[in-house]
């Protein structure tokens, strides 16, 4: 039986990645660091730099156009039954906030559904993880159980950890799923073109809109 560990098993890590629970909500709810007087000797060096090092996203109209094509991809999902549900690609250049953007979604997301269900601290509204190098089908999906905290032992396979995984996600109500990194796999190669496929299985099996960046050589669009 695989189950996610309790928040009072892990303690509260706000400088997690943002591809395990913890992480992302750290990342989801804190509050930006507050701007002092530059030349206020009481603002502590260490507070500084934090400030500093903590860069601001704006929205700008390819993000709000980015936000506007998820709702209604949300909507359209909402109540489709069968088969891989609608995504959204963010694809344009290498380094233009791609994957900032769809973290920015993530987060918005993830506030909007906090007001909705107070309260309610266990849900998981948003996942997010990385495709790791080289990813196998069983490497991708334990990056699903890596990030909602389930323990994963060299005894289970693929698909026992796929069905634990998509059962619990659909118990957290799990509606946005972002993934980063999708370039790494080589559809070219047996263990890529699995692993697509095994996206795409999940995409049919958890009741969730996926978003995912590409890189291309053309300018941004959705």
């Amino acid at each position: 039986m695989v189950s996610p560990i309790s928040n009072d098993a892990v303690g509260f890590a706000p400088l997690a990645p943002p591809t395990v629970w913890q992480g992302w909500d750290a990342f989801a709810h804190r509050a930006p660091a507050p701007a002092r007087d530059a030349d206020d000797p009481a603002w502590p060096q260490a507070e500084r730099e934090d400030y500093h090092s903590e860069l601001a996203v704006m929205r700008t109209p390819a993000m709000d156009s980015v936000f506007t094509a998820v709702r209604r991809l949300l909507l359209v999902n909402r109540r489709q039954q069968a088969g891989a549900r609608r995504g959204l690609i963010i694809s344009g250049p290498a380094t233009t906030g791609k994957t900032t953007t769809m973290m920015a979604l993530g987060r918005s997301f993830q506030l909007a559904d906090a007001r909705q269900h107070p309260g309610q601290d266990g849900r998981r509204p948003v996942l997010f993880i990385s495709v790791p190098p080289a990813a196998t089908p069983k490497m991708l999906v334990s990056e699903f159980a890596r990030f909602l905290g389930m323990p994963i032992t060299d005894r289970l396979n693929q698909t026992q950890i796929t069905g634990a995984v998509c059962d619990l996600l659909c118990e957290l109500g799990t509606q946005l799923v972002l993934i980063d990194d999708v370039h790494l796999l080589d559809t070219q190669r047996r263990a890529g073109a699995e692993t697509s496929d095994q996206l795409k299985y999940l995409g049919e099996r958890i009741p969730a809109t996926s978003c995912t960046p590409r890189s291309t050589s053309r300018p941004p669009h959705c």
